[in-house]
């Protein structure tokens, strides 16, 4: 029986926090004053009310096209936390009409064409993982309808060039299916963000996404080779070299449009080979601001290591892999070409120079990464996505947001956020809740924070009191200088802080290109150009 993806949480419906899990993470949370409510259910899929559909499609279209209850619901949302509450509030007042599954671009094309002429909106989803917005089917009054395409049955691996260390795959194929098509060849991607298993290689390409290896190549765009993208007037197609000097890259308008001036169909990537000589090593700091300066330090030696991040002992506390007040290091390194033994010697020398201590050796100890408090934070990462489900109906408000800043303003910059967010938090709830924040990734010039949040709630409010908390945390990070997203992407939620960050005539180029590319204002409305 295939497995079903929840429409009410992260992932598959077999799949959730245990039973102590749950327990743990309630209880680490009431350490902050954060208790919830007594626990109520997301709404059953029957006791969900839906609108009738308002489109049909064409007869060649209808063999794509489904109105099934279950697909609209599971397509009406993301994984925001204003997601997670209005799912759990039963409101699915603007579920797309249709889902279409295209086989090709050609089928692309045909819904670009009847969706033009009916005057439909169109949201390209690719696993639904967007914690900003990205893919809600909320696109205003001045559409007949909403079709949301699902691009899943785009997923191969088409070609590898195993010269040039390179592939070419749909922009529809999820992590894991990426990885396995390339798996025989013994070549990897090697990007994993935390949304690997239910995210696609189009949406990271389309939303800038940042992988899980803190260093060096973080975002997808470090990856990228050429992309092919269908557009409601043609296709565009970039070409395939290693690097071009020739005038402003067409790669760089598709990055990061989020599904606004067209649909990612498929994409040329740099692959690497497997690593096979890995190490990692943990380290303790007596407080966050200490901490950083390590990871400057190892950042400004040139050793980039695939992993360094710091987490402060608010979040493994709330995680239960603390230790009672210490802030965590983890610096990893990889090659698939030589032992790394002297790299990751002197990230640890950059460590203990200022006053970090062992937490893990990463001397002759193959398991490193599942020992002490790097291997409890581990654990807690991967399972992390599942918290907000069994938060969300005790009225826990439960989120996140990330930046970059450089180094000479770091300091002010966190310490400014952090307390704008508290403030907004003890002001929204009448409560302390907790500000958490650790570093996602790291380069020479400045270190991208990544802060979460969680706050006592009712139902009835949720939304209200995010949205408060949300908009002090933001107003904060433009205020002092940091970017509204390091990898999160803009989506609905970071629109109006995105048209702040972005110059003026920038803006107005952005808008010339989507009356040109969609001239009918079809693809996406709300998302990046509005």
């Amino acid at each position: 029986m295939k497995r079903k993806l929840k429409y009410w949480g992260w992932g598959y419906e077999d799949k959730s926090l245990s039973d102590k899990e749950t327990s743990n993470l309630l209880k680490s949370l009431t350490t902050f004053g954060i208790s919830g409510s007594d626990k109520a259910k997301f709404p059953s899929l029957d006791s969900i009310s839906l609108s009738e559909s308002r489109l049909t499609p064409p007869k060649s279209l209808e063999t794509i096209c489904t109105k099934d209850k279950y697909e609209r619901v599971l397509h009406t949302f993301g994984q925001s936390q204003p997601d997670s509450i209005r799912t759990f509030l039963g409101d699915f007042s603007n579920a797309p009409d249709l889902i279409a599954y295209p086989k090709n671009e050609e089928d692309i094309v045909n819904l670009f064409e009847w969706c033009g002429e009916i005057n439909a909106a169109l949201i390209p989803y690719g696993a639904g993982s967007s914690v900003v917005g990205g893919v809600t089917s909320d696109v205003g009054e001045q559409y007949n309808g909403t079709v949301t395409i699902d691009l899943s049955l785009l997923n191969k691996v088409l070609e590898i060039d195993e010269q040039s260390q390179a592939a070419r795959i749909q922009g529809g194929a999820r992590g894991p299916e990426l990885e396995a098509g390339l798996k025989p060849s013994g070549f990897t991607l090697r990007h994993f963000p935390q949304s690997f298993e239910h995210s696609t290689l189009g949406g990271w390409i389309a939303t800038r996404s940042g992988g899980h290896f803190a260093t060096l190549y973080t975002h997808i765009d470090d990856l990228v080779q050429n992309i092919t993208m269908a557009t409601p007037v043609g296709k565009i197609q970039s070409l395939r070299v290693p690097g071009s000097g020739a005038g402003p890259s067409p790669d760089r308008l598709m990055l990061g449009s989020e599904g606004s001036l067209g649909i990612i169909t498929e994409a040329w990537v740099r692959l690497q080979k497997k690593p096979t000589f890995k190490a990692t090593a943990g380290f303790l700091f007596s407080n966050f601001l200490v901490a950083a300066k390590s990871v400057k330090a190892i950042s400004q030696a040139g050793l980039y290591p695939a992993n360094v991040r710091i987490v402060d002992n608010v979040e493994l506390k709330i995680n239960n892999a603390s230790n009672g007040s210490s802030t965590l290091m983890i610096v990893s390194f990889e090659n698939s070409d030589h032992p790394v033994d002297a790299w990751i010697t002197r990230a640890e020398q950059c460590c203990l120079d200022n006053g970090g201590v062992i937490d893990v050796d990463w001397r002759n100890n193959p398991s490193t990464n599942q020992e002490s408090l790097v291997g409890a934070w581990r654990e807690a990462f991967i399972r992390m996505p599942y918290n907000r489900e069994k938060l969300t109906p005790r009225g826990i408000i439960s989120d996140t947001f990330e930046t970059a800043i450089t180094w000479d303003k770091f300091e002010n910059f966190f310490q400014n956020v952090k307390q704008a967010t508290e403030l907004a938090i003890l002001q929204t709830t009448g409560h302390k809740g907790a500000v958490s924040c650790r570093f996602s990734h790291a380069y020479p010039d400045g270190p991208a924070p990544y802060f979460a949040f969680h706050a006592n709630s009712e139902p009835n409010r949720m939304i209200e009191d995010w949205l408060a908390i949300k908009n002090a945390a933001s107003d904060a990070i433009i205020a002092n200088g940091g970017t509204i997203t390091h990898h999160h992407a803009i989506g609905r939620d970071h629109s109006k802080w995105y048209k702040k960050q972005r110059p003026l005539l920038f803006g107005k180029v952005l808008n010339r290109s989507k009356e040109y590319l969609d001239p009918k204002g079809i693809l996406n409305p709300g998302v990046i150009v509005t």
